[in-house]
């Protein structure tokens, strides 16, 4: 999950203040988690063929929130408690995962299932975008955890040094490192060209769309993209257009997607992004227009809420529903529609009764000790 894993609720604010909940970044995280529960419960069709993009979703939300916690702590403070900042993200992270890591290993001890000492350490140490791990989703995880870890050292050396911030200098090499983790991308794609489909992980090969994110936050907090986005949101439409296209037309895996597809994906989120922010109004008037919209729009909110431990457990999920032959019994096909949808919700009740046991205590616990 992406990330997957955001702390937009605790966006830092002023003692015993807590900003509430956007509702138009909820509903754009329930949308990527669905996008990605329809990659892994399905085997074929529409929603299992776009569904990976949920992670580029992710990685575009989470650069601009979690960036945004810095950057937000900067322009009322005129400084960054960096330690403060790295605490508070690990224990959003940290608890969840590691549960969930620990309940992955006596699963697998139960059905006689066995892993490598280097497939454990690959998930404990978070390495699993360059060293093969447990699970075929948690690398999504260790390219976040690196990129804020690098993110939080350039921000120290930056306090050392006693810069001030000048906009169009940094934002110039905002959009510079982009487009050198492009041509990067695009370098080590350029040696499997021939291939019709190829995977790849790691951090520095797939981070762009974290960097996506994290300049949008960048132009909203210091520069005019919160006023330009009001002014101007039919351009928005134009990558997002372009990013149905390149979604539609070009395969997972495929040399076009996975150089400058990934960039127009990543583009067509942040646009996405930038729409939900001048939609929030919006939105919150139509939440008031009666209890069905209520009441989806709330469903969906509280997903977006709990994707990051939708997206933890949804695998283990599957696996579960698989091991104890529902499917079998109930006369379906695992990956078809009817085995998926019931995938999908057990994927979303699993990961919301696991938050409410784990992840919202310790936030609570978190923001009373860490204010």
């Amino acid at each position: 999950m992406g990330a997957i894993n955001i702390d937009q609720n605790t966006v830092d604010q002023p003692a015993g203040v807590r900003r509430p909940h956007q509702l138009s970044l909820d509903l754009l995280r329930a949308l990527a988690i669905l996008l990605v529960l329809g990659r892994h419960s399905f085997s074929a069709g529409f929603w299992h063929n776009i569904g990976w993009s949920g992670v580029d979703l992710f990685f575009v939300i989470s650069g601009f929130l979690v960036s945004g916690l810095i950057f937000e702590e900067y322009t009322r403070t005129g400084d960054v408690r960096i330690g403060r900042f790295l605490a508070r993200r690990a224990l959003k992270i940290y608890p969840s995962f590691y549960l969930f890591l620990s309940v992955s290993l006596i699963a697998a001890g139960l059905v006689g299932k066995e892993y490598t000492p280097s497939q454990i350490l690959s998930e404990v140490f978070y390495l699993q975008s360059y060293i093969e791990g447990m699970w075929m989703h948690t690398w999504s995880l260790s390219v976040e955890e690196h990129f804020y870890l690098i993110l939080a050292f350039v921000v120290v050396f930056w306090r050392r040094r006693g810069s001030s911030i000048d906009y169009r200098r940094t934002m110039g090499l905002l959009l510079g490192i982009s487009l050198v983790l492009v041509l990067n991308r695009i370098y080590y794609c350029w040696g499997h060209r021939s291939e019709s489909s190829f995977d790849f992980t790691g951090t520095h090969l797939r981070a762009d769309g974290i960097w996506v994110g994290v300049i949008l936050s960048y132009g909203y907090h210091f520069g005019q993209i919160k006023r330009w986005i009001q002014s101007h949101p039919r351009l928005l439409w134009v990558p997002v257009v372009g990013m149905m296209l390149t979604l539609w037309l070009y395969p997972a895996g495929s040399f076009a997607m996975n150089t400058l597809g990934f960039s127009i994906i990543a583009l067509g989120f942040g646009c996405v992004l930038c729409k939900g922010l001048a939609a929030e109004f919006r939105l919150q008037l139509l939440r008031e227009q009666g209890w069905v919209l209520r009441g989806v729009i709330d469903g969906l909110s509280a997903i977006g809420r709990h994707s990051y431990s939708i997206y933890l457990w949804h695998l283990l999920a599957d696996n579960v529903l698989m091991k104890a032959g529902l499917f079998e019994r109930l006369g379906l096909i695992y990956g078809r529609t009817a085995a998926g949808l019931i995938t999908v919700v057990f994927s979303i009740v699993l990961g919301i009764i696991m938050a409410q046991m784990i992840e919202n205590p310790i936030l609570r616990w978190r923001n009373r000790v860490i204010a």
